[in-house]
């Protein structure tokens, strides 16, 4: 398996300790931050600075927003790492870049999501730092975390089988990223995962795995729900590759139609004596 360093990237490892590394074609990301970051952060926001963010992030085009918390064991890890609360944020993948075959036009039109992207989450960064919020960007396209797994931790949804976040409103047809770490408080962290159900629903589906042209994901090896995921195969950050977004039940059917197809298939199987 791929180390927790470069699971965000679809190509090969990036270094490490290089806070400007990519890992996605020749995407440049660049520090956009307008506004210093304040000596003496708040650590509490209250409810009108709050209902702000969250109107500037429907705004910009934001789907969802969670709040997790990064690991104590991850921050020791990773020195880079200012802040443990983190406000994650995800952007639909429009129908545009879906339609459109792996070639130089379809990574052209994921790149310019992923700028549109970059350039909203330092907009709100910036706004929190206006109202004296410290704020450090992981920005969608830089290596600093496993920005799907935080997502996951802050109730988001679940990462697949396809190391894709499937959610209830998008299915895995997002972008991942926008995540800004904070000392504030009083956000509102998921206590639970109330999707994990997907897990098991992934370890029996595989079609992800089936759709790939280029064999990135690997039934043989598996982690949890997940198969191994050969980065250096993926032309997903190079050629704008969606095929295993548009092969998921979750973009296909739903996730509602999705759960209920699951539920059945659990009762049965519990009345039958095999759960």
């Amino acid at each position: 398996m791929a180390d927790e360093s470069t699971t965000n990237c679809c190509c090969e490892a990036v270094a490490e300790n290089d806070d400007n590394s990519v890992c996605c074609g020749d995407y440049e990301v660049t520090e956009d931050s307008k506004v210093e970051n304040p000596t003496n952060s708040k650590k509490e926001i209250d409810s009108e600075t709050f209902k702000r963010i969250k109107d500037m992030a429907k705004s910009l085009d934001i789907e969802i927003i969670g709040f997790g918390k990064i690991p104590k064991e991850q921050m020791e890890e990773n020195e880079r790492l200012q802040y443990s609360n983190a406000i994650v944020f995800t952007m639909k993948i429009g129908d545009e870049i879906i339609n459109e075959p792996p070639s130089e036009f379809a990574q052209n039109l994921n790149n310019l999501l992923y700028d549109k992207f970059g350039k909203a989450t330092y907009i709100i960064s910036d706004y929190l730092r206006q109202n004296g919020f410290a704020t450090q960007v992981a920005h969608p396209h830089q290596n600093l975390l496993d920005l799907p797994k935080l997502a996951e931790t802050a109730g988001m949804g679940v990462v697949g089988r396809s190391h894709l976040l499937i959610t209830p409103d998008l299915g895995p047809c997002e972008k991942i990223g926008g995540a800004i770490l904070t000392p504030i408080e009083n956000l509102s962290f998921s206590k639970e995962n109330t999707h994990k159900w997907i897990n098991d629903y992934c370890k029996r589906c595989g079609k992800c795995i089936k759709v790939c042209p280029e064999d990135v994901l690997q039934k043989e090896y598996m982690d949890d729900n997940k198969a191994e995921f050969i980065e250096s195969r993926c032309i997903g950050c190079n050629q704008g590759c969606t095929y295993c977004i548009e092969g998921c039940p979750f973009y296909k059917d739903g996730y509602d139609y999705v759960k209920e197809k699951h539920d059945k298939l659990e009762a049965k199987l519990k009345e039958k004596g095999k759960l």
